[in-house]
C-alpha cells in the first residue's frame, strides 16, 4: 500500500481591534443590533468611495513585523469578485499580488515535544475588508443578512503548504491566537468571529514532486474542530485514494455529530474571482516610521517566550500562564530587569500574582502590583529578609491597597523576629525539655515535630523554613532541614 503524507496550509483571518471599518469611519462593535452599524460605504451605495483606516494598516504592519516579515513600503488594494448576498458591493476589497507583507513564519509549541518550537513558513499576510454575516437558522422559509460585520478590518494569514499532520495544524493557530493578543493588535475571540481558519489539505504519495489536489475547509473557530475536520478530511481523501478514485478540488465543511467531511461545492480558482486593481484606491504607502514604531512595539512572542522559560527549569504550567498572559509577562519583564532572578520572578508572578488578580476580579492594571513594588517584595524572598508567608500577605493587600510594602508590614505587624531571636527561642525551648530532647537524639524523630509546633506558636511571623533548620541544629538530629 502506498503511503501518503497530508500537506496542510492554513489561511488564518483575524480582524483586527480598530474602532471604524477599514474604509469607512462607520464604527463596529460585536452585539449591536442587526444592520445598525451600516453606512452608504458599507451597503455599497452609488458615489461613496473608500478612504483606508490609517490604525488598521499600522496594526497590520505590527503583526508582519513581529512575524519576520518583509513589509513592503508600496502594495495594492484589488477587487475580488463574487455575487452573494452577504457582500453588498459585489466584490470585496483585499490585496492581490501586491500584498503589504510576504515572508516570515509562525512560531508555535510543538505537539510532540512540550516547551519545544516549530516554525511554518509564511506565504504572505495581506489586509481586506470582511464580509457581512449570512443567517440561516432564524427563519424556516429564508436567510438573514446582518451587514454590521460587512467592512470590518481583517488580515488573511497565508503559510505555505508546509504542515503534515491535524496537532500542528491545531497548534500553529493556538499561536496566532495568543500572539495577536499579546500584540494588541485582536481580541481574537473565536465566538465572535475575530478568529477564523481555513485549511488547505490534500494527499499525495512519499517522495512525491508534486503535491496532491487540495480541498478546502472554510470558516473553523475552534482548534479542536480545526484539528478534527483535518483529520476527517485525511479519511475521506485516503478513502478515495485507495480506491482509485480522484480528489476533485472542493470546499468541504465538517459534520462534528457524525465526524465526516461532505463536499459543499466544487472550489473556485483564482481566475473565478476576476481579481482587478480596485480603480478608487490609490497604492498603499507604508511609511518607514511606521515600520520603525512596529519594531518599538515588538517583544518577545509567546511561543518564543514559553520555550526560554521551560528551557530555564520553569515548570511548563506556569510558563504557559506567563507566555499567554501579556500583562503578567510585562510585569515579569520588568521586575526581572530590576535584578530579580528569572526563575524566582517567574514563579510568583504566574503562581502568586496571576490567581491573586484572577480571584479579585479584576485585571493587574487595576491593581497596585507595580513592578517596582513586586521586585522589592521578592527581593525579601531572594535574600531571605523575609518569609515567603509575609511576601504572599503583602502582595495580597496590594490587589488593592495603595501603599509601600515596608509601611503595609509594619501597619500589619508582620515583621517577624531576627535569626538571633528565633535561636534565642529555640535555645530556651531546648532548655526547658531535657527529656523531650533526650527522646529526639534517641531516635524519636516525631516529637521534632512537637517542638515546631511549640516554637512557631511563639515565634509569631517567623520563617518556618529558617525555624526548622534552627531547631535542628539544637537537637542534633540527622534530620535535613526542608
Amino acid at each position: 500500500m502506498t503511503r501518503r503524507v497530508p500537506t496542510i496550509g492554513l489561511e488564518i483571518h483575524c480582524r483586527l481591534s480598530t474602532r471604524t471599518k477599514l474604509f469607512s469611519r462607520c464604527p463596529f462593535s460585536f452585539g449591536a443590533d442587526p444592520n445598525t452599524l451600516v453606512d452608504p460605504y458599507t451597503l455599497g451605495l452609488p458615489g461613496t468611495l473608500p478612504v483606508p483606516n490609517e490604525a488598521a494598516v499600522r496594526k497590520a504592519v505590527v503583526l508582519a513585523t513581529a512575524l519576520g516579515c518583509t513589509v513592503h513600503r508600496r502594495s495594492r488594494f484589488a477587487r475580488k469578485h463574487y455575487f452573494y448576498p452577504d457582500l453588498p458591493k459585489g466584490y470585496q476589497i483585499t490585496q492581490g499580488d501586491e500584498p503589504y507583507a510576504t515572508g516570515g513564519a509562525i512560531p508555535y509549541e510543538r505537539p510532540d515535544a512540550p516547551g519545544k518550537l516549530a516554525h511554518v513558513p509564511l506565504v504572505r499576510i495581506h489586509l481586506e475588508e470582511d464580509a457581512g454575516k449570512s443567517i440561516h437558522d432564524q427563519d424556516r422559509h429564508r436567510s438573514l443578512v446582518d451587514y454590521n460585520r460587512a467592512g470590518t478590518a481583517l488580515v488573511e494569514i497565508v503559510t505555505a503548504p508546509a504542515i503534515h499532520s491535524a496537532k500542528d495544524a491545531a497548534a500553529c493557530f493556538r499561536s496566532m491566537r495568543t500572539i495577536v493578543r499579546s500584540l494588541g493588535i485582536s481580541d481574537a475571540n473565536m465566538e465572535q468571529g475575530s478568529l477564523r481558519c481555513d485549511a488547505n489539505v490534500s494527499l499525495a504519495p512519499e517522495g512525491a514532486d508534486r503535491l496532491g489536489t487540495r480541498c478546502e475547509i472554510k470558516n473553523v473557530n475552534s482548534f479542536r474542530f480545526l484539528e478534527l475536520a483535518i483529520a476527517a478530511e485525511i479519511r475521506r481523501q485516503k478513502d478515495l485514494l485507495d480506491r482509485g478514485e480522484p480528489v476533485v478540488q472542493a470546499t468541504v465543511g465538517y459534520d462534528e455529530g457524525r465526524g465526516r467531511v461532505f463536499v459543499m461545492r466544487t472550489k473556485e480558482t483564482a481566475a473565478d474571482y476576476r481579481y482587478l486593481p480596485d480603480p478608487d484606491l490609490p497604492p498603499l504607502e507604508i511609511p518607514d516610521a511606521w515600520v520603525e514604531d512596529a519594531k518599538a512595539k515588538v517583544t518577545e512572542l509567546p511561543p518564543v517566550r514559553l520555550e526560554r522559560l521551560v528551557g530555564i527549569g520553569l515548570p511548563r504550567e506556569l510558563a504557559v500562564v506567563l507566555a499567554e498572559t501579556p500583562d503578567l509577562a510585562s510585569l515579569c519583564d520588568a521586575v526581572t530587569a530590576a535584578g530579580i532572578d528569572d526563575v524566582l520572578a517567574a514563579k510568583w508572578i504566574a503562581g502568586e500574582i496571576g490567581p491573586l488578580v484572577a480571584r479579585a476580579n479584576t485585571s493587574l492594571a487595576d491593581t497596585h502590583l507595580t513592578p517596582s513594588r513586586v521586585a522589592e517584595i521578592l527581593a525579601w524572598v531572594a535574600h531571605k529578609r523575609r518569609p515567603a508567608a509575609v511576601a504572599r500577605k503583602v502582595l495580597a493587600l496590594l490587589v488593592e491597597r495603595d501603599e509601600d510594602p515596608e509601611a503595609i508590614v509594619a501597619a500589619e505587624g508582620l515583621e517577624g523576629p531576627s535569626e538571633d531571636e528565633v535561636a534565642a527561642r529555640i535555645a530556651a525551648l531546648v532548655a526547658e525539655h531535657p527529656d523531650k530532647v533526650a527522646e529526639v537524639r534517641g531516635g524519636n524523630a516525631k516529637l521534632v515535630g512537637w517542638f515546631m509546633g511549640q516554637a512557631m506558636r511563639t515565634l509569631r511571623g517567623a520563617d518556618p523554613a529558617l525555624v526548622r533548620a534552627t531547631l535542628v541544629a539544637a537537637l542534633e538530629t540527622d534530620e535535613e532541614p526542608s
